[in-house]
């Protein structure tokens, strides 16, 4: 090994790495042969190259031949030693021995989107990060170096490297969990299993980095009115002061606002990823029911909950939820060719409506002469083939509230109150309005009522596997439905005197997936001009799109967007005030 081959590999090592050589200098190096020969060094070549990087002491290991040369550093001859490449810190443990240890990288969470930054350990439990810099109370989060990942097998570790986001309703092993509530974090003491969903992850080569704020109970609320126990995180696009959107909040603002991290996981019920993926601008997927399982996860409602995430990037997007739900879904040879577009379309602004329009022309052109667009009414289609006699809005008018609300109390909510009080006098612990709201609604009207909208959601799935988002046997889906998920629309998180929150009555585009259990994914199409009242000057807004496929046809959305983005028809947006 010569000086260049030694040079080309830290270069390659800083290409990829969160640790600049300016701030981590070559201290100590260990040269060990990655095979089971030997490694013959040019003595005079590695001691100058490593002399102008500063090293103190180099560890030669594995086969590798003597320096057989003077050096200014001191050079050490090991045994054999099992470390991938990458940068160590050499230390003493608490026993004085000599340790090496893994270091992160610490970032600002400059939006707050952050509980806390944590690591896993050897023993399966998780620990918190404790090392802070000077801080507003925002916390600072470790990232660990990509370069340790560098040489491991893609087909076993399809993740290497992936730093990762986790909502505060994934359990974690030796911690505690808020959920977004303060009294439920005092309450419950540090779990004991982390759940099939994030060991999937950890499986599979991601770094959980930390865990992100929700929505009480990942429940709806409005930032700042409805937050109470703790302080919504900030959107950083435009002026930075818009609704985030929940419940899956601060991964939404975290994945769209650090360039450090890569995905953030989270939950979707009523529209948890869904909602902050389009507010931040960023790719997001609520999966088919069933995609992950969802053990050691709070639920909001067993038959509605998925596990959804949200990331930057179009083909590691594909890629993650490829390997995160592997086994539960395949791909097909084509895409749908009927694209069916919601009637929500007709009432944008023109700024919105250029940006979707040029999208739908885009994806026609890249399906084939043979794909169709067309308008698409849910309330038509149902009155001509339902045979129920109902209107799909009245049909599901109170279905999602009963059905979280009723489920939630029952399995979370009663025995938090009853865990409470036993160990605070009789006392109830705090809720937040919003969620109060949604729990004493569904009590009020009982378990019966909430076997009859299990029936009403039944219904409408079954209908919609039969009338509209149709089986092919090509394509998985026959039809992909289309609604924008965000048109650029300003709500600012400064609407503090708004009504008292109500139950989540109604049916609309966002409420397609939910009860039909189906895969809807947030696609960031462009951006459109605003003039924020914060900032005094014109900002801009992202728009997306959601697009809804059949159950089941998860893969079928995941490749259509990693092919829309080799063809340039989407790409990876960027971090901060702009999307693109």
């Amino acid at each position: 090994m010569s000086s260049t081959a030694l040079s080309y590999r830290v270069s390659r090592f800083a290409r990829v790495s969160i640790l600049p050589l300016t701030v981590f200098p070559i201290k100590a190096a260990l040269i060990q042969s990655s095979g089971s020969g030997n490694v013959t060094l040019d003595g005079s070549s590695i001691a100058g190259y490593l002399s102008g990087q500063g090293t103190e002491l180099l560890m030669l290991a594995g086969g590798v031949g003597a320096l057989n040369v003077r050096t200014n550093f001191s050079v050490v001859e090991l045994g054999a030693v099992n470390l991938t490449s990458g940068p160590y810190i050499l230390a003493r443990d608490a026993t004085g021995s000599a340790a090496v240890y893994s270091p992160l990288l610490l970032h600002f969470d400059d939006t707050q989107s952050f509980f806390k930054s944590v690591t896993p350990l050897s023993d399966g439990n998780f620990t918190v990060i404790s090392a802070t810099f000077d801080t507003d109370s925002s916390p600072w989060i470790g990232a660990p170096s990509r370069i340790h990942d560098l040489e491991k097998d893609k087909s076993v570790f399809p993740l290497a490297g992936v730093r990762v986001s986790v909502k505060d309703i994934y359990f974690l092993k030796g911690l505690r969990s808020s959920a977004g509530n303060r009294h439920y974090y005092t309450t419950y003491p540090p779990r004991n299993a982390t759940g099939p969903a994030v060991q999937r992850l950890m499986q599979a080569g991601a770094h959980i980095v930390g865990t992100t704020k929700t929505v009480q109970f990942a429940n709806g609320d409005r930032a700042t009115a409805d937050w109470v126990d703790y302080h919504a995180s900030f959107v950083q696009r435009g002026d930075g002061n818009r609704e985030p959107g929940g419940s899956s909040t601060g991964g939404g603002t975290s994945i769209s606002s650090a360039d450090w991290l890569d995905v953030s996981i989270g939950s979707d019920t009523g529209g948890s990823i869904r909602s902050p993926s389009g507010n931040n601008g960023v790719y997001g997927i609520r999966p088919s029911v069933g995609a992950i399982s969802l053990d050691d996860v709070l639920p909001l409602s067993d038959v509605l909950d998925t596990g959804g995430f949200m990331a930057r990037d179009p083909h590691l997007f594909s890629q993650f939820g490829k390997a995160w739900y592997s086994g539960s879904f395949q791909s097909f040879p084509s895409f749908p060719q009927q694209i069916l577009l919601s009637d929500s379309f007709k009432s944008l602004s023109a700024n919105a409506s250029a940006v979707y329009d040029d999208f739908f022309g885009k994806l026609r052109t890249f399906l084939g002469q043979n794909a169709t667009i067309a308008n698409f009414s849910i309330p038509a289609q149902w009155n001509q083939t339902s045979e129920t006699g109902v209107s799909v809005n009245k049909l599901l008018n109170e279905t999602y509230p009963i059905l979280i609300g009723w489920h939630q109390w029952t399995t979370v909510g009663q025995p938090f109150f009853n865990d409470f009080a036993a160990a605070n006098g009789g006392r109830k612990p705090h809720i937040n309005p919003g969620v109060l709201t949604r729990w004493n609604f569904a009590q009020s009207q009982g378990e019966g009522v909430f076997n009859q909208e299990l029936i009403n959601r039944e219904t409408f799935e079954n209908w919609t596997m039969k009338h509209f988002l149709t089986e092919n046997n090509q394509s998985c889906s026959d039809s992909l439905y289309l609604y924008p998920q965000n048109a650029g629309q300003y709500v600012s998180r400064e609407d503090y005197y708004i009504a008292p929150p109500g139950p989540p009555f109604g049916f609309s585009d966002g409420r397609v997936a939910v009860h039909a259990r189906t895969p809807d994914m947030v696609v960031p199409i462009g951006q459109i001009p605003y003039m924020s009242s914060i900032t005094g000057i014109e900002e801009v807004l992202p728009v997306t799109v959601s697009i809804v496929a059949r159950r089941g046809c998860d893969f079928t959305l995941l490749d259509l967007v990693s092919a829309l983005a080799d063809r340039g028809i989407v790409q990876t947006v960027k971090t901060g005030r702009t999307a693109f």
